[in-house]
């Protein structure tokens, strides 16, 4: 493609042309369409290039944006990187808030690209966390002009930058190569997952026949991929699964076999990805900006609308700390003193998801294998809501005096930093008075108990 011709393209766009057109037109002056030595898809991205190309006015009122921020604000954080012409390529910014948030709640990021209805339609990409609330909140967010490994590379150093440099434990996003490469290099001992929910999504809507006319196959589907609870388990049962129902050559269930440890939970157990395992978060931000930024809105224009997000992301949580600290329950739901150490603890909103696994433990039965030291939980087989296949699950403990250790083979506490069911089971079940405190990590405590 020809200087003159990449100058044809601009001006043909500028003025609406379809891309179509501008092929008929290129190709004439070529003399042919068969002279044309690129294809329609070169013109597209062409046009995509040029689209994202932010007019200088635009520009301007962005950089006064920025340093009026700064001034208000000595912690808010911005950068922009510009290519050999000195164009505007890639944006990043931060607001102080989340300096603070990303100091307290860094452990966990969930990051995922949107096309935003902004005029230059171009990437946006928020790095997205998890407050001591449950709540989302925003640690960062960046304009790209394109999705390659460089570019993702220079936004996740700059992150980082703005952050002191502090890594995340746990990055969950989509399978985008480029992003992936990047993040081996930027973030080499985080661990990386990706969006569970997707890629199971994906294998329902391409073989919507197969799960159709093989009776059993969801539900076997649903719980190997869910409830597993060793590697070694899942991979067993998968393997069954395929020859049990002759998907051998099934395209999708073998690719997912071969990216199996870039997704399923199992193989993230131990690691902490705090309720979630999907960009569902990510998702969610994206969509309040979409409903609130319009195709004609200007760069400026949106980093008023994030601010003003962000801003109710503080207040809701300042809300949250006071009602913590005001409201408690009237009673307690069985009078534990469990109950009582976890409602005085722990935040309101992760107090009732403790409350949730503590209630689950009335459909479990427990057996003491070696006293003090080894039981097994299971769920009970009377149940309404029945189970695929019933687990035994495996609670170690060390009760003695001054120890009193817990782990379970399901790794909730690891993933998520509250007990599960399983080990909450034998506490109530052996009458332990009290949780060791170090079972309420700080980041789900009320701040005057993060101590």
């Amino acid at each position: 493609m020809t200087d003159n011709e990449k100058g044809i393209i601009r001006t043909l766009n500028d003025n609406n042309i379809p891309t179509r057109k501008m092929i008929a037109i290129l190709s004439y002056l070529r003399g042919g369409l068969t002279a044309l030595p690129y294809k329609t898809k070169d013109v597209q991205n062409l046009r995509t290039k040029i689209n994202r190309e932010v007019t200088g006015s635009d520009m301007t009122k962005t950089f006064e944006y920025f340093r009026k921020r700064k001034t208000e604000d000595p912690t808010f954080y911005y950068r922009f990187q510009v290519d050999e012409n000195l164009k505007v390529k890639n944006i990043f910014w931060r607001e102080g808030i989340s300096l603070n948030w990303y100091s307290e709640f860094g452990d966990c990021v969930s990051f995922d690209i949107t096309y935003m209805t902004n005029k230059y339609n171009l990437p946006f990409a928020p790095f997205v966390g998890i407050t001591g609330h449950g709540h989302t909140c925003l640690f960062g967010c960046a304009f790209l002009s394109d999705e390659t490994t460089e570019t993702f590379k220079w936004v996740f150093e700059t992150f980082l930058d703005s952050m002191g440099g502090k890594h995340p434990r746990s990055i969950i996003t989509d399978q985008d190569k480029a992003m992936k490469a990047a993040i081996e290099k930027v973030f080499p001992n985080s661990k990386h997952r990706n969006c569970f929910f997707h890629i199971k999504s994906k294998c329902y809507n391409k073989n919507l026949k197969c799960f159709a006319v093989n009776k059993g196959l969801p539900e076997m589907f649903e719980d190997i991929v869910n409830y597993s609870v060793t590697e070694e388990e899942f991979e067993t049962l998968w393997q069954k699964m395929i020859y049990d129902f002759k998907l051998e050559n099934n395209k999708y269930f073998t690719k997912m076999w071969n990216m199996r440890k870039r997704f399923i939970p199992v193989y993230f157990k131990n690691e902490f990805f705090p309720f979630i395992q999907s960009t569902g978060r990510s998702e969610g931000a994206n969509a309040r900006f979409k409903d609130n930024v319009g195709p004609t809105y200007s760069i400026v224009s949106f980093l008023r609308e994030y601010q003003r997000i962000v801003d109710g992301i503080r207040n809701k949580e300042e809300i949250e700390d006071n009602q913590t600290k005001q409201k408690q329950p009237k009673e307690l739901y069985y009078g534990y003193t469990i109950e009582q150490q976890a409602m005085e603890l722990y935040n309101r909103n992760i107090f009732l998801k403790f409350m949730n696994q503590l209630k689950l433990a009335e459909k479990y039965k427990y057996k003491e294998i070696e006293e003090g030291k080894y039981f097994e939980v299971w769920y009970k087989s009377n149940q309404i809501q029945k189970r695929e296949r019933i687990r035994r699950y495996i609670v170690l403990t060390d009760l003695t005096q001054g120890k009193e250790e817990f782990s379970c083979i399901c790794g909730k506490f690891s993933k998520g930093g509250i007990l599960c069911v399983h080990i909450l089971k034998v506490i109530v079940e052996e009458e332990i008075r009290e949780i060791p405190r170090k079972y309420f990590i700080d980041r789900w405590r009320k701040k005057e108990k993060n101590a």
